[in-house]
């Protein structure tokens, strides 16, 4: 029941919305990579979603990586058997180039920035470029960043985002950069993912979609999408759980855990009445926690209704919930619960 009142919840969120929806759906369809190796769909994931973070220029995160601010995204492309795009090279204000390397793996690409130094120079003659490295992996960085040969010498910084301290990119007021200080260095990892969320909070619908599902891809750089599943779910966040692939296993065995005790606790009565108790169980306990981070305290005669109501009842209530003002617009109407 747990898992059909949080559907329940969800749907009813992008119902005046269907496009918002589909294009919900068709981005976690993604998460779940049937058709993709494990590896490449998470390195894809992570890349893509570290692109769209800094498709406005991070302007914070660029005065601590080379001091001033950018004043375009440049778009480069180079044209050749294969197609070569480097990750991010920004105009700056004093009309540098910036060339930013985003990688969440620890191996060696020396070669790869002296080709990429090669071809924007060649792009652009006159401008002086500065290359870094923006590592975001979870290992130490462990590969050079030079060649030092005979007849070439080439060099290039790799900054490891975890020597930011993530409050430089919170007190940013980039929602983008805020999720990216999810990766830097975190005295107080919970309180951090709680701030992020509760700025996501006030999105709009497909606003708040998109950045939840770049803040669950992101918090798996640090193997924190447990933490965050945690807090958005006791933030009641409107965000189909059921439709991503580090959620749905954790609701999935909550399901299961409940029907099994329902299960155990109505063997006399029979399994389908078991089954339907656990549910009951697990949707009571599941709204009592949505009405207590929605309004507070709940007395003891409101728990107690709410424990003793039936399936329907609480789907009923739980519809309730986005739209309501107060405990009677939820609680009221009913047989079970006057005020």
């Amino acid at each position: 029941m747990a898992q059909r009142l949080v559907i329940k919840f969800r749907t009813r969120v992008f119902a005046d919305d269907p496009v918002t929806w589909k294009m919900w759906c068709s981005s976690n369809l993604m998460l779940t990579g049937i058709m993709e190796d494990p590896k490449e769909k998470n390195r894809s994931q992570y890349d893509t979603t570290l692109k769209d973070l800094f498709e406005k220029p991070p302007q914070r995160l660029l005065q601590i990586l080379i001091g001033q601010e950018a004043v375009e995204l440049l778009t480069v492309e180079f044209a050749s058997t294969q197609k070569r795009f480097p990750d991010l090279v920004f105009l700056l204000e004093d009309g540098s180039i910036f060339h930013l390397e985003l990688q969440s793996k620890s191996e060696g690409m020396v070669w790869r920035m002296l080709m990429y130094y090669s071809l924007i120079r060649q792009r652009y003659p006159s401008r002086i470029l500065v290359q870094k490295v923006l590592y975001v992996g979870l290992k130490e960085w462990n590969h050079g960043s030079d060649i030092e040969e005979k007849n070439l010498s080439f060099s290039y910084e790799v900054v490891d985002i975890r020597s930011i301290d993530c409050r430089e990119l919170m007190d940013s007021p980039s929602l983008e950069e805020n999720i990216l200080a999810i990766l830097c260095r975190i005295d107080n990892q919970k309180e951090v993912i709680q701030e992020i969320l509760y700025r996501i909070s006030d999105l709009p619908i497909k606003a708040r979609a998109d950045a939840l599902t770049k803040l669950v891809i992101i918090s798996r750089l640090r193997r924190l999408e447990t933490v965050v599943r945690t807090e958005a779910e006791d933030m009641a966040l409107t965000f189909n759980l059921m439709e991503n692939d580090v959620f749905r296993p954790i609701i999935m065995q909550m399901q299961m855990d409940s029907e099994q005790k329902g299960r155990q606790e109505g063997r006399q009565e029979g399994r389908q009445e078991g089954r339907q108790e656990g549910r009951q169980e697990e949707a009571s306990s599941f709204l009592i926690r949505l009405l207590q981070r929605r309004f507070g305290f709940l007395t003891s005669d409101i728990t107690q209704k709410i424990q003793s109501a039936d399936l329907d009842t609480l789907e009923m209530w739980g519809e309730r919930v986005l739209d309501a003002q107060s405990l009677d617009d939820i609680l009221s109407g009913n047989d079970l619960y006057h005020i």
